[in-house]
């Protein structure tokens, strides 16, 4: 705004002998400047009729003042303002410069006598092209910038909206997660229930003739009892949403090799080596079970390209330690849907629910390698 002032004080100076009467029409035509602002599309049709009024009336032409406020006028306007506002403003000062240049006799030739039809038609031609240049610039210029600020709003509002559909799906997902830990443990639990009535009924009719069978049995049923209640305190905070039971027999450590038979027939190459044997609790069992499963269908969902797949199972005597790793995870993989890994959100809870630990994500040297692992500690450990 100051160099645009510099400008017009310049051509003002020097057009100062017509008795101050530039100053005055200069000062008129740039007032409506100071609500460019407020009003673009006012202002611009403001100045473009004040200027073209002073230049017919009075016969001075605000080159000065117009050489920098159009085109701020025509930026603001092509910012500010609406798409059929903007085609408005920019069709008339096209039309303000056609006007502009036809009348081009009036304050270029006074100093240069009568022109000619020739030397007329050249001069107007040659200023209407100028100034429907400066202004279609502008105009663009003041375009481009609102698209990109509507481009950039837009995408600032997306980002936003799929950080709270990101926060619901992981919601939704451990509460998912959750429910289906309480239908498995119900299982676990009914189950142990049911041995405690069986071994019970059975010490009661053994009981009569054999004193030490029914110690025995009550033994049994105390140390089933015990598991019983270690897997209830377990659930503390695990709420259940799902009326209906699953009566499917809870997967346990030996159904694993099922479950990679399973997905070796589906076309993946899939290499299984188990050692030691288990000192799990059958909810641990389970969730090794399941950290087994999610990584196999990882596998199937995003690396099906895999050209090998390990599952390694180590049972030491203080913890078991499970291990999937394939090298299907390359650079140039499609990107995962919405939600993928939010399986694996759900199995780090169900691990630390046992006191374990469980970690997915790319090897340390390789990119290409996608590890998944899990180690949950022995029962009584």
């Amino acid at each position: 705004m100051s160099g645009g002032i510099f400008v017009s004080l310049s051509f003002l100076t020097a057009g100062a002998l017509d008795g101050g009467r530039s100053l005055w029409c200069a000062a008129v035509v740039a007032l409506p400047l100071l609500f460019r602002r407020a009003a673009p599309v006012a202002t611009a049709f403001a100045v473009g009729g004040l200027a073209l009024f002073v230049l017919v009336v009075f016969n001075v032409a605000t080159i000065g003042l117009c050489m920098w406020a159009v085109p701020c006028l025509m930026y603001t306007v092509a910012v500010r303002a609406s798409r059929k506002k903007r085609r408005a403003v920019l069709l008339t000062a096209l039309l303000g410069c056609a006007i502009f240049g036809a009348l081009c006799y009036r304050w270029f030739f006074a100093f240069y006598g009568p022109p000619t039809l020739l030397e007329w038609a050249l001069a107007a031609l040659m200023f209407t092209v100028v100034s429907a240049l400066v202004v279609i610039v502008a105009f663009l210029a003041g375009d481009l910038a609102r698209t990109r600020r509507l481009r950039r709003e837009q995408l600032e509002d997306r980002a936003r909206r799929l950080e709270v559909e990101s926060e619901q799906e992981v919601r939704l997902a451990a509460q998912d997660e959750r429910t289906r830990i309480a239908r498995e443990m119900h299982d676990v639990v009914a189950h142990s229930l049911s041995v405690v009535i069986a071994q019970a009924d059975g010490a009661r009719y053994a009981a009569a003739s054999n004193p030490e069978v029914a110690v025995q049995t009550l033994e049994t049923i105390s140390e089933t009892a015990r598991g019983s209640l270690t897997e209830m305190r377990k659930l503390l905070g695990v709420l259940r949403t799902g009326s209906e039971t699953e009566t499917k027999p809870v997967p346990q450590l030996g159904d694993i090799p099922e479950l990679v038979r399973s997905v070796q027939a589906a076309g993946l190459p899939v290499q299984f080596q188990e050692s030691g044997t288990p000192a799990l609790s059958t909810g641990a069992q389970l969730s090794l079970y399941r950290v087994v499963q999610e990584g196999l269908t990882n596998v199937l969902k995003h690396a099906w390209q895999a050209g090998s797949v390990r599952v390694s199972i180590d049972h030491q005597r203080d913890f078991s330690w499970v291990e999937v790793v394939n090298d299907g995870a390359g650079a140039n993989d499609p990107p995962r849907a919405p939600g993928a890994g939010h399986g694996l959100q759900g199995l780090r809870e169900r691990v630390a629910l046992y006191g374990g630990e469980m970690t997915a994500g790319p090897h340390v040297t390789r990119a290409d390698v996608f590890v998944v692992q899990a180690t949950i500690p022995s029962e009584g450990a």
